[in-house]
């Protein structure tokens, strides 16, 4: 009897598994087939290093001042996923750098400078998924598995190639508040755009999105400051993205 049992209970277990692992792979095939495209819109925050708020330890690789580095960002863009792991994506960013000299800090420099820029960022990119989405069909909790287990977060890493664009105010005084400096510039640069992205899912059609992506610029004058090496700049973004249906000829469908 209790052999008969547990053979039972062995065939319920490979049935279920059997079951949802048909239905979870079909389900993939049918939502990968079908939305190829996202949408994405989203808002976040800029952190811009260049000479001005720059320490001075020359070996730092990478800074943030809190009120002295951070912007704000707003982006938007559109996914394109030729296969279950690649995909390539067009995106818009549009948004604030800021930076300042903090005044008495041992560790930065102290020069009365300021920056207020905005700028409008376009670029191509590649993304890997190197973590895929586990289908949440309920073959775990079918076996009374628990969530923490099975938890999965979907991870992408990303490079590219555009352009950046920023028109801003540059101002230097001295310690005493008179202007040195107080001019309009702008600039262009082309930038490598390159970083990593998490998932979670909301509905079999959306999920929220973060990302931080670093920026390579051949520019040495997003802060209209020269100092013989270039600027570089950081985005960190949280955005709602909703799958497309492709139509006959393969375009999204909105």
């Amino acid at each position: 009897m209790f052999l008969l049992k547990t053979l039972t209970m062995k065939l319920k277990t490979g049935i279920i598994l059997f079951i949802a692992c048909l239905f979870s792979a079909n389900g993939f095939a049918q939502g990968f087939n079908s939305y190829k495209y996202d949408l994405y819109f989203g808002i976040g925050a800029s952190n811009l290093m260049a000479d001005v708020c720059a320490p001075k330890n020359t070996n730092k690789l990478a800074w943030v001042k809190f009120f002295n580095t951070i912007g704000f960002i707003g982006n938007t863009g559109l996914r394109y996923k030729f296969s279950e792991r690649q995909s390539a994506n067009v995106n818009l960013s549009l948004g604030q750098f800021y930076a300042q000299d903090p005044t008495k800090d041992p560790d930065y420099w102290d020069d009365g400078r300021k920056v207020n820029t905005f700028f409008t960022e376009i670029s191509g990119r590649y993304e890997f998924m190197v973590v895929k989405e586990k289908k949440k069909k309920t073959v775990y909790r079918m076996l009374g598995e628990s969530f923490l287990k099975n938890l999965n977060i979907p991870t992408y890493l990303f490079i590219g190639a555009g352009g950046l664009f920023n028109t801003g105010k540059f101002t230097q005084t001295t310690a005493d508040g008179h202007d040195i400096s107080n001019e309009q510039y702008s600039n262009f640069s082309f930038i490598i755009p390159y970083g990593v992205g998490f998932k979670t899912r909301l509905t079999n059609t959306s999920h929220l999105n973060l990302e931080v992506g670093l920026r390579f610029a051949f520019s040495d004058k997003i802060d209209n400051w020269e100092n013989g090496w270039y600027d570089q700049y950081q985005f960190i973004t949280f955005n709602y993205v909703k799958k497309l249906k492709s139509n006959k000829k393969g375009l999204p469908k909105f």
